[in-house]
């Protein structure tokens, strides 16, 4: 009893010793093209999803602020991000998003962009016609 009592004292009280380092695997995501309109962030933490506009500034949404309601349509879905006193609504049209849908919600997705000239992409491919981030006002 008293030799694990001194390995329980040492181990507590040691000064100036590093502990094991931990294994980390990292699980690499399957390759996969999203095209030309999203990138999964492959083996890296992200904090928000940035929207790529061609034409005026880009826009970051926190994941940390998603909400608790997201809404999926073959041609659209919407999130929600609650701040602590505004609301912003993420809509994405297109074709074929359930990927891409999935990935935002699984808080993956590191940004997202239009299309350059939708409708000449291959039947099958993501292809993202509009994103709208709307300010939800309160009633």
């Amino acid at each position: 009893m008293a030799d694990k009592a001194e390995s329980v004292a040492r181990s507590l009280f040691s000064r100036g010793q590093k502990p094991e380092p931990q294994l980390v695997v990292e699980h690499d995501e399957p390759e996969e093209d999203l095209g030309p309109c999203a990138a999964i962030a492959k083996n890296r933490w992200i904090t928000a999803i940035t929207i790529r506009n061609a034409t005026g500034p880009w826009v970051s949404l926190l994941y940390s602020y998603m909400g608790v309601r997201a809404v999926f349509e073959p041609t659209r879905f919407e999130v929600e991000f609650v701040g602590h006193d505004e609301r912003y609504k993420l809509v994405v049209t297109g074709r074929n998003l359930g990927r891409i849908y999935n990935l935002v919600l699984q808080a993956r997705m590191e940004w997202l962009r239009v299309a350059d000239r939708p409708g000449f992409e291959p039947d099958g491919d993501s292809v993202i016609e509009g994103i709208e981030v709307v300010k939800v006002e309160e009633k």
